[in-house]
């Protein structure tokens, strides 16, 4: 079986394995614990005995707040209760926990501006619904 071109020569070298675990806190055997592998493993790992999978590596990034999974969270990571942006801002995490209060007085200060002035600022239209759209009429 081959493995996919996004993991062919990805090598990670033994003292960014072990400067990721030891950064995270982790002794080798937490390490061990969380990646499923004996903490002997681990050590070869560190020692170079044994080549490390890329897939342990990016593992243990997400599972110690390095690295979110997913494409869409690509670049995003958490240290302690900050939320850190590719861009490098960050977010706490109870800032965070207002959102919805934020969004919710912008869209009543929208409403009552609209209602005190006349005047009407563009609505944010709904995100569209997935159903495909029937059309009645043929397009010339």
């Amino acid at each position: 079986m081959t493995r996919p071109d996004h993991f062919r020569g990805r090598y990670i070298s033994p003292g960014d394995f072990r400067n990721l675990r030891r950064f995270s806190g982790l002794t080798r055997k937490q390490a061990a614990e969380l990646l499923d592998v004996t903490a002997r493993t681990i050590q070869n790992w560190e020692t170079g005995g044994a080549r490390i999978p890329w897939m342990a590596y990016r593992m243990l990034r997400i599972l110690t707040g390095y690295a979110l999974p997913g494409k869409a969270w690509e670049g995003w990571s958490v240290h302690g209760d900050r939320l850190y942006a590719p861009n490098g801002r960050w977010y706490e995490a109870n800032s965070l926990e207002q959102i919805e209060q934020i969004f919710g007085m912008a869209r009543l200060w929208h409403q009552d501006y609209n209602r005190r002035s006349g005047k009407h600022l563009p609505v944010v239209l709904p995100f569209p619904s997935a159903q495909p759209v029937a059309t009645t009429r043929r397009l010339p």
